[in-house]
């Protein structure tokens, strides 16, 4: 034989379960506090990121405002580059400046006249590559920037 439960005794029953609250703030915050752990960790990791990708970006562009200012030695464009970057550079990261020259009719050696007559144009790039972030997260990022010089 089922005993049959009525609507007023079930109501009794949650209204006593819903007035019991011993130790219901401990349980929320156990379930909170590992989120809210997580969230401050992720969050310097992506200020992190963040920062290490604007100290790339000024180091590729101190490295072409030496070329835009008719530095021709990549080997200084890249020193510049590097010293833009300072303390702040990465381990393992790279900073390569390099320049290319063109003919109408195709690649050409820097400095030397176009066999086919066409004025030579001269290429500047400058590329940055590393890895940013903190303990958690790591970023690959690689900036690369190019300007016609003449």
């Amino acid at each position: 034989m089922t005993k049959k439960i009525s609507l007023a005794s079930a109501r009794r029953c949650v209204g006593r379960l819903l007035a019991q609250s011993g130790g219901l703030a401990a349980t929320e915050f156990a379930l909170i506090a590992p989120v809210l752990a997580m969230i401050t960790i992720l969050i310097s990791d992506v200020s992190q990121a963040a920062v290490g990708a604007m100290n790339m970006e000024a180091a590729v562009r101190a490295g072409i405002q030496y070329a835009m200012n008719g530095g021709t030695d990549m080997t200084v464009a890249r020193a510049a580059g590097v010293q833009s970057w300072g303390s702040n550079q990465p381990a393992g990261s790279t900073l390569v400046a390099s320049e290319v020259c063109t003919c109408t009719s195709g690649a050409a050696v820097c400095g030397q006249v176009c066999t086919d007559g066409s004025t030579q144009k001269a290429f500047v790039t400058v590329t940055a590559t590393a890895t940013l972030g903190g303990s958690v997260i790591h970023i690959a990022k690689t900036t690369t920037q190019t300007v016609q010089i003449k």
